[in-house]
């Protein structure tokens, strides 16, 4: 396995992500590496989840081309702005930034241009790169990446025009670095509409399980563009195995730079279909509704998914308030027994006891409640559980 230098740790962003004191938010990290694939210096910026310092819970990550402080403001604050709301899981955002473009994004170097003239290159131009820019991405990135922040073996690749160009052909091409694809005005006239002849050719050979692939044109682009677009997604749609999940995006009102909000919010949301929980048949399906859910979830995405601490106390909670006290006790009981640490659990399930008439085990857990808040120096939770103690005790 090919090695990275490490040259700068940790350079904080200038501008709006620059931290001036300890009050500032950090929106993402400029990290500079050597690369010995590509043989020259390597700028990324790595945003983390807001949780991530609070946590040792890992993360799928987002690598985006095209990497500067703007673009990893855009996708960090998009996703978690979905995620906050349940739409999608929070994420680690990796932007690569460009040295030489079209050398990376390019997946060949043509020999004739649309109108089939032969293109006159100065000297050793560097064009179509970019099987050696995965190697580079496959074989130090992601080593570097996943041995320095906590993440989970799924990844998402997303980019614009040429940069999704380089999104699909890793699609077609390297298949396996990522689990899911968004690719935003994707330049599929290059060299001859060169990705939809190799989709053609071996898409429905290819073993797609649990892969997705996205992607979008504006309707306000030109013909060719649309039209590329339109025939790619009938290469998909007759050619591609059953078990990929596609999406082709025509946004009508849009042209080339004005699709990308919508597209990332589109494509990230056709990603997560389903991600967030019906909270309705949660309350009457119990404990046994959320554990189906969560091993589909985990079917789907090839990695384990479970229920947050606090994904359970608010179902439990919603069990509790529709006269289950049962059934909530045992969605609660089971939330401690994953989340031994996360006092709220212990307070949950203490008011649940309360309710239910139980007031020996709601001391008992208040008082774990308590133990756990103030060994965390959890003083807002800390106040309100001895206030719940009192209470428990008057009875």
């Amino acid at each position: 396995m090919k090695t990275i230098k490490l040259l700068v740790i940790l350079l904080l962003l200038s501008g709006a992500i620059y931290a001036q004191n300890s009050d500032d938010i950090i929106i993402a990290k400029r990290i500079r590496l050597t690369s010995a694939v590509l043989g020259e210096e390597r700028t990324i910026y790595v945003s983390t989840p807001s949780s991530y310092s609070d946590s040792t819970t890992s993360f799928p990550v987002m690598y985006v081309l095209d990497g500067d402080r703007y673009v990893v403001t855009f996708y960090s604050g998009l996703i978690d702005n979905l995620s906050s709301y349940g739409l999608c899981p929070e994420m680690i955002v990796v932007a690569i930034e460009n040295t030489f473009r079209i050398r990376d994004m390019a997946p060949s170097k043509p020999k004739y241009n649309e109108k089939g003239v032969e293109i006159k290159y100065f000297g050793d131009e560097k064009v179509g790169e970019a099987d050696k820019f995965f190697d580079f991405i496959e074989n130090e990135l992601f080593t570097y990446i996943e041995k320095n922040y906590r993440t989970i073996p799924h990844r998402i690749f997303s980019g614009h025009s040429a940069a999704a160009m380089c999104v699909t052909h890793a699609f077609l091409s390297h298949t396996n670095m990522f689990n899911a694809y968004i690719a935003m005005s994707p330049s599929l006239n290059w060299d001859s509409n060169l990705l939809n002849k190799a989709a053609e050719e071996k898409i429905g050979s290819m073993n797609l399980k649990g892969k997705q692939y996205y992607f979008s044109v504006g309707g306000n682009e030109t013909p060719s563009t649309i039209e590329d677009a339109h025939a790619f997604a009938l290469t998909l749609k007759t050619k591609s195995p059953a078990v990929l999940r596609w999406k082709f995006d025509y946004l009508a009102n849009e042209d080339h730079g004005s699709q990308t909000t919508i597209a990332l919010y589109n494509g990230l949301r056709f990603i997560y279909d389903g991600w967030n929980y019906d909270q309705d048949k949660m309350v009457a399906g119990g404990l046994n509704a959320i554990d189906s859910f969560y091993k589909n979830l985990t079917d789907r995405f090839g990695y384990e998914i479970l229920p947050d601490a606090n994904t359970m106390n608010s179902i439990g909670w919603a069990v509790k308030r529709a006269g289950r006290f049962q059934d909530a006790i045992l969605i609660l009981e089971e939330n401690i027994r994953r989340h031994p640490a996360f006092p709220e659990a212990y307070s949950y399930l203490a008011e649940t006891y309360s309710t239910s008439g139980n007031t020996e085990l709601a001391i008992k857990s208040i008082n774990k409640a308590i133990q756990l808040a103030t060994d965390q120096k959890y003083e807002n939770g800390l106040k309100r559980y001895n206030t719940l103690l009192e209470r428990y005790k008057s009875k």
